[in-house]
Parts: structure tokens; C-alpha cells; sequence
């Protein structure tokens, strides 16, 4: 009986001893894979870096303008007098030259005539004045050249009088759309009173503020979307046909002028349009936004500089979904720590883990023991 427990005492501290061994086993098989997921790599913090990239920092100015003609005019009347004829139509074509409003010019025609009569005598005195000295000399050049002189008076009184009557029609300045006139035939008008207006829309003009750190980028013929402040769904391209001289002291910003094609005629000049600017401000360093730590005195990041910690201090320029775009002691291609973070001390020796195989799932080690039975 005491033989029969010694050997089962011997058997249960036989198998106890596999079993340790096959768990040592295992812990050294687990060793291995993580060895093999963290790239074969050991000693040092283990951290997760990413790169320092070189982005274009883009973005979209929107501003808001009120739309004016490309040419457009208030048409008055030069001269008081009773108006004998109107041809004009609200909201349609007319050309340059066309004649838009008649005033009575009785008057001004006799004038006409007068000082054509008045040029026709002087001319004729001249020719015989010239006729008589090429037979006998006896004018005197003085008297030949007052007659001249008369002549001369006579031809700009007769211009006059032709500018005078001129001046009693209302013609249109350029080609273009005349607006709405409340004057009828029969008004008696004066230099006061607003006979309609016209306005050459084939292009829209758009001034809109821009802030001043895009003064060297928003530059004439820079293109931009235009869209109705009320129907954002429509939206014409158009460019930067002019930029102001100078900054606004108070709001820090600029004048640009935007052109919007206007062929088709369906916008009108006084409406509000909402103006979008596709602005570079240069390249800048981009990192993770994970990456950026603080400290006493700002912002930095740590850098992995042949397998060691290195602290570079930043300044923050923009921030985007996921990333900062810095200023700084960086360069292009540089590894950023973006985890393990709080184990980094400067000049730290660092494992450097690849998201690759993080991100791989391991083998799973399982332990097993050989059941055996005794018969005793």
C-alpha cells in the first residue's frame, strides 16, 4: 500500500513538472510573436511614428457683393424745353447714338440757318476782297485779313449754333438696356430731371473684401464661383479683373473686383451675390494632430533621430480633421511619434513599432497535457 502511494505521489509531480515546462514554452512562443509583431525590434520605449508631410494650404475665401453693369449711366437732359417725342422702351436694346428723347428745337434750327448765312456772306466778302487786289491792289491786306478773321467767327458761331441743337436730342451714350422713364410727351424738363437710365450688363461687376494675407495671392485674373446670395444652387465662373491700391485700416482687408459673364442676361446689375476664392497660402509641414504635445513653452513634437528622442519646438498655422500644418525645425520625411508619447523623454533610446503589424492578430498559443490512465 505505502509502494502504490509513493507511485502515484511520483506520477502527480511528474505531470505537474509538464505542465510548467509546456506553459514556459508557451510564454516563450508569445515572447517570439511579439518579438516578430514589433518588427524583430527590441530595446527602447516601443512608439508608433508617422511622417512629416509637405501640404498646400488651400482655402476657400467667401465673400458677399452687390452686382453692378459693366457700363451704366443716369441719363439727364442738357437743356430745359418741352419734349416733343419719346421712343423709349423700358428693358430693351438700344445703340449707341440712338436717339432716346426729342425736346421742342425750333429755335435752335433757325439759329443754324442764320449762322450758315452769316458764314456764306463772310466767305464771299473774302473772295472778292482777294479778286479786286488781283486786278488793282486797292484793298489793304489789313482789310483783307479782318474779313478773313469774320470768316473764321462766322464758322464757329455756325458750330455753336449745330451743338446747340444737337444738345436738344437725348441720344444713348453706348449699347445697352434702357430702364423705366416717367417723362411723356408734353413735359417741360430741365438739367434737374432724370430721364431714365441705361446699363450695358453683357458683363457683371462684383466688388468684395478679401483679407489682407491673400493680397499676393488674389491677383487679377485669379478665378472665382459666383452664386445668387438667395439660390446658392446656381453658380457662374467668373475671374478678378481688378485690385485695389491700398489695405483698409480698419477691417484689414481689400477691394477685388470679380467680371461674371452676363451674355445669356440673367442676372441684373443691383443684385447680391455670394463670391468663392480658391486661395493657396503656400506649403507648410503637416503632421498628425496626435503628434503635437505642449509644454511650458509651446508646442512641440518628438522626433525619432537615428532610434533616439529628439524635441523640436512648433508653431501652429492651421488645423484640419486629423493633422496640424506647423512652422518649424522640421523637415520633410521626418518620423513624428504619434503613440507612446508618454514614455518619451529626450535622447530616450526607442523601439520603433510598425502599424503593420499592430494591426496583425497574432496566433493563439494553446497549452495541452496527454491524459494518460493507470490502473491500479
Amino acid at each position: 500500500m505505502r509502494n502504490l502511494k509513493g507511485a502515484n505521489i511520483r506520477l502527480v509531480t511528474a505531470a505537474i513538472a509538464v505542465v510548467l515546462g509546456m506553459a514556459g514554452c508557451g510564454d516563450d512562443r508569445n515572447a517570439d510573436q511579439n518579438s516578430n509583431r514589433f518588427g524583430g525590434q527590441s530595446g527602447g520605449a516601443p512608439v508608433v511614428t508617422a511622417p512629416v508631410l509637405l501640404t498646400d494650404l488651400n482655402e476657400r475665401l467667401t465673400s458677399v457683393g452687390t452686382a453692378r453693369a459693366l457700363k451704366s449711366v443716369v441719363i439727364y437732359a442738357e437743356n430745359s424745353g418741352r419734349v416733343t417725342a419719346v421712343n423709349i422702351k423700358a428693358d430693351s436694346l438700344v445703340a449707341e447714338a440712338q436717339t432716346l428723347l426729342q425736346l421742342d428745337d425750333r429755335d435752335e434750327r433757325l439759329a443754324v440757318e442764320l449762322a450758315t448765312v452769316q458764314l456764306a456772306d463772310a466767305e464771299r466778302l473774302v473772295r472778292r476782297y482777294i479778286t479786286v487786289n488781283t486786278q488793282d491792289m486797292n484793298i489793304p491786306e489789313s482789310q483783307l485779313d479782318d474779313a478773313r478773321a469774320a470768316v473764321d467767327a462766322a464758322r464757329i458761331a455756325l458750330a455753336q449754333a449745330q451743338v446747340a441743337l444737337d444738345r436738344r436730342q437725348i441720344r444713348a451714350p453706348f449699347h445697352g438696356k434702357v430702364g423705366i422713364t416717367e417723362v411723356d410727351v408734353g413735359d417741360r424738363i430741365d438739367t434737374s430731371t432724370m430721364v431714365t437710365t441705361i446699363d450695358d450688363r453683357s458683363v457683371l461687376l462684383v466688388n468684395f473684401s478679401v483679407p489682407e494675407v491673400y493680397v499676393e495671392r488674389v491677383t487679377r485674373g485669379t478665378p472665382v464661383t459666383v452664386r445668387l446670395w438667395d439660390a446658392a444652387d446656381i453658380a457662374v465662373q467668373g475671374e478678378i479683373t481688378a485690385v485695389d491700391s491700398r489695405i483698409d485700416i480698419n477691417s484689414r482687408s481689400f477691394i477685388a473686383r470679380a467680371a461674371i459673364d452676363n451674355t445669356e442676361d440673367q442676372f441684373r446689375p443691383g443684385m447680391a451675390f455670394e463670391i468663392s476664392v480658391d486661395a493657396s497660402r503656400g506649403q507648410y509641414l503637416s503632421v498628425p494632430d496626435v503628434a503635437v504635445q505642449w509644454g511650458a513653452d509651446g508646442a512641440y513634437v518628438w522626433i525619432v533621430d537615428e532610434g533616439h528622442a529628439v524635441r523640436r519646438e512648433i508653431r501652429l498655422v492651421k488645423r484640419f480633421a486629423g493633422s496640424i500644418l506647423v512652422e518649424g525645425e522640421l523637415t520633410e520625411g521626418e518620423s513624428v511619434v504619434i503613440e507612446g508619447v508618454q514614455a518619451v523623454r529626450a535622447g530616450a533610446a526607442l523601439q520603433v513599432i510598425s502599424t503593420t503589424a499592430l494591426d496583425a492578430k497574432p496566433a493563439p498559443v494553446t497549452t495541452g497535457m496527454t491524459q494518460s490512465s493507470a490502473n491500479g
